[in-house]
């Protein structure tokens, strides 16, 4: 819990979600009539649209104290967040970006706590965690291949030290960006360095923001590339590739999936 200890007294009837990814997990397991409003970017499911929005990265404490929430749930507290709140008595949670897939079902898990749907949001992990033996038992078929992440055109990357990089070491997948020797777990790799490693296959969770296939391989030095000549230039969903939570499956099945279509 990155906000330390909270009380939250009895069940919230008005949650503001300023998280996509907690907004997914609200919904999954049954709180999504709690939710009052969500912030921009809470896209999914469709009901989620439907609530107040409010603009998470221009945070107004006007806004958020307007819609009378019992309980805030937040992502990131780098605009003051947690003492606008904390001034105004309401209640809130700071879930910051979790390191792996434990983390990340262990947020589900408070989150069902504290919404006071502690019985089916059991009910969804159990389903979670079954088809996440049935991932890893399939993954044997992909298991050793290397790959580039690439958060941004800017070259961005994960290691295995983030979530999204704990998904692809869940598969089995090799991940340069671990041998960048680079100390964050999103570095920026240069162009030099990856085309050096020459990774086998390459996925584009920046694909929703204008970056192809195409694109790939017209950056100088990329065309000869092993992803690129051998057709393994993967487009990530970039919800999916994002966030953190019940959909995190999906995810790690699409990846999979095209692994073994270009194998």
């Amino acid at each position: 819990l990155d906000s330390g200890p909270v009380t939250i007294e009895q069940r919230p009837e008005r949650i503001v979600s300023l998280s996509a990814s907690h907004t997914e997990m609200l919904y999954a397991i049954g709180a999504g009539e709690q939710v009052v409003g969500t912030d921009l970017t809470s896209n999914y499911p469709p009901a989620a649209q439907a609530t107040a929005k409010i603009d998470a990265f221009q945070f107004s404490i006007e806004e958020v104290a307007a819609l009378e929430p019992d309980l805030v749930i937040l992502a990131f507290d780098f605009q003051g967040e947690g003492e606008a709140l904390s001034a105004l008595g309401i209640p809130f949670l700071v879930l910051g970006p979790p390191d792996s897939l434990f983390t990340a079902f262990s947020q589900l898990s408070l989150v069902g706590a504290v919404s006071d749907h502690r019985m089916e949001t059991e009910q969804v992990l159990d389903d979670l965690y079954l088809q996440l033996d049935r991932i890893q038992r399939a993954a044997y078929r992909i298991r050793g291949r290397t790959f580039y992440h690439e958060v941004d055109e800017t070259l961005y990357s994960a290691t295995s030290a983030s979530f999204i990089g704990d998904l692809y070491r869940t598969l089995g997948l090799v991940n340069i960006a671990d041998t960048a020797g680079l100390d964050s777990p999103f570095p920026q790799l240069s162009p030099e360095f990856i085309i050096d490693q020459n990774p086998e296959f390459i996925f584009l969770a920046d694909a929703n923001f204008g970056v192809t296939v195409e694109s790939v391989a017209a950056r100088p030095g990329w065309d000869t590339l092993t992803a690129v000549t051998g057709g393994k230039v993967v487009a990530l969903d970039g919800d999916l590739a994002g966030r953190w939570g019940p959909r995190t499956v999906e995810l790690m099945d699409a990846i999979l999936a095209a692994v073994e279509e270009r194998l």
